[in-house]
């Protein structure tokens, strides 16, 4: 992949949910300390309803890595801080 390829990180969480509480500080920080061109959206499930449902979200928490806005990456319930930083090493070819 290019140098110049826009990577995205979105991140779907909601009020409820205890595991997106405690797993976003630790994933947010560790993406941009490692990777500071990565655009991160954190999503609101409750407040963002109609994105959503687009994204085929249906439980939490989801992590999707877009590149040049093609879905590369999807992480569901259950997954490390390590793996998402793996996967956006692997795209940012770093």
């Amino acid at each position: 992949m290019t140098e110049t390829q826009a990577i995205d990180l979105i991140y779907f969480t909601g009020k409820t949910c205890g595991v997106c509480k405690v797993l976003k500080p630790k994933l947010l920080e560790a993406v941009q300390e490692n990777f500071p061109k990565v655009n991160i959206r954190v999503v609101d499930v409750e407040e963002e309803v109609e994105f959503t449902g687009q994204s085929m979200v249906f439980t939490l928490p989801v992590v999707i890595i877009k590149a040049n806005d093609k879905e590369m990456y999807r992480f569901a319930r259950s997954f490390s801080v390590y793996e998402v930083l793996e996967k956006i090493k692997r795209l940012s070819g770093a």
